[in-house]
């Protein structure tokens, strides 16, 4: 028969009931620590993608928040330019309408003046015309040439008066 030694098959034993319970307490806990650890990681590495994909979903969105920002601003840039060009636009037209009308209450006054003065002037001339006449009269002319001497002498001074107005006024 054989000898089978004991020992070795009590080794055998021992090795096959530590593999086992290496098997059973060890190695299973370590395994699916390990596949616990994996599918957290993997978890991770999706929630991280899901972020990173919001995260370029919003920046698209800021961004085209920003480009009508942009278009906006540049709008009111725009309205606010024509805006000031209406409101300047309307100061020169103010202003002109004022100027106008300085300018035609002087241009009234200055009329009111030289008629004033035409007035001065004719009533000088008549009294010249008076004392021209008073002089011929003394030299004892005959009515028919006196009137016709003060009619040549009135038209000569009226028509003086309307030359100069005319230039005065043109002036």
């Amino acid at each position: 028969m054989i000898n089978v030694d004991w020992s070795i098959v009590f080794q055998i034993i021992n090795f096959i009931v530590l593999v086992l319970l290496l098997v059973r307490f060890l190695f299973k806990p370590a395994v699916q620590a390990l596949e616990s650890r994996s599918k957290h990681i993997e978890e991770q590495i999706s929630a991280a993608e899901a972020q990173k994909k919001a995260a370029e979903e919003l920046r698209i969105k800021l961004e085209e928040e920003e480009q009508k920002i942009q278009e906006k601003y540049l709008e009111m840039i725009e309205e606010a330019n024509k805006e000031a060009a209406k409101v300047k636009e309307d100061i020169i037209n103010e202003a002109y309408q004022e100027g106008e009308k300085i300018k035609k209450e002087y241009e009234k006054r200055a009329q009111k003046e030289i008629e004033k003065l035409f007035s001065q002037l004719r009533e000088e001339i008549v009294e010249i015309v008076e004392t021209v006449v008073v002089k011929i009269l003394n030299t004892q002319i005959t009515p028919e040439v006196q009137t016709q001497l003060i009619d040549r002498l009135l038209e000569e001074a009226v028509s003086q008066i309307e030359e100069q107005m005319e230039v005065s006024y043109e002036k």
